[in-house]
């Protein structure tokens, strides 16, 4: 199976959300959201997660990450919706990652998500988006 891949656009801010960004039609279905949260600090931090969709905000989700761990967090919408943004915050970091780019896929797909405390290159939180947007078996 060919893989197929999204453009998308990643945003983080320090403090605040960005807006939402108008909503879009696709014939493919959002399977799931699969972030990984990755904790390089030496003490414990609290992970909170949301997943912006045309029809709204889902509930805020909440994951303790011990020092130096990480943990594969599955977010699976209930309905047929597409996806806008995904929002994440842990400490005094809070950022954003916009969706563009699946409102012309035609098959099912997935989404995958790096969220990290510390990021080894860089020391400070990072919220990203893998393009690759192939659901795993």
């Amino acid at each position: 199976m060919q893989r197929r891949h999204a453009l998308l656009a990643a945003t983080a801010a320090l403090s605040g959300f960005t807006g939402c960004i108008a909503p879009f039609t696709s014939s493919g279905f959002l399977k799931e959201v699969s972030v990984k949260l990755w904790n390089a600090d030496d003490r414990a931090r609290t992970f909170h997660l949301a997943l912006e969709t045309e029809a709204g905000m889902l509930d805020w989700e909440s994951h303790h990450i011990d020092a130096g761990a990480d943990e594969l967090v599955t977010i699976a919408p209930d309905e047929d919706v597409s996806p806008v943004a995904l929002h994440g915050a842990v400490e005094d970091f809070a950022g954003s990652v916009d969706v563009l780019g699946v409102d012309d896929l035609d098959e099912d797909y997935c989404l995958q998500f790096d969220f990290s405390y510390l990021h080894p290159t860089d020391k400070r939180p990072q919220l990203a988006m893998i393009a690759d947007i192939e659901c795993e078996p």
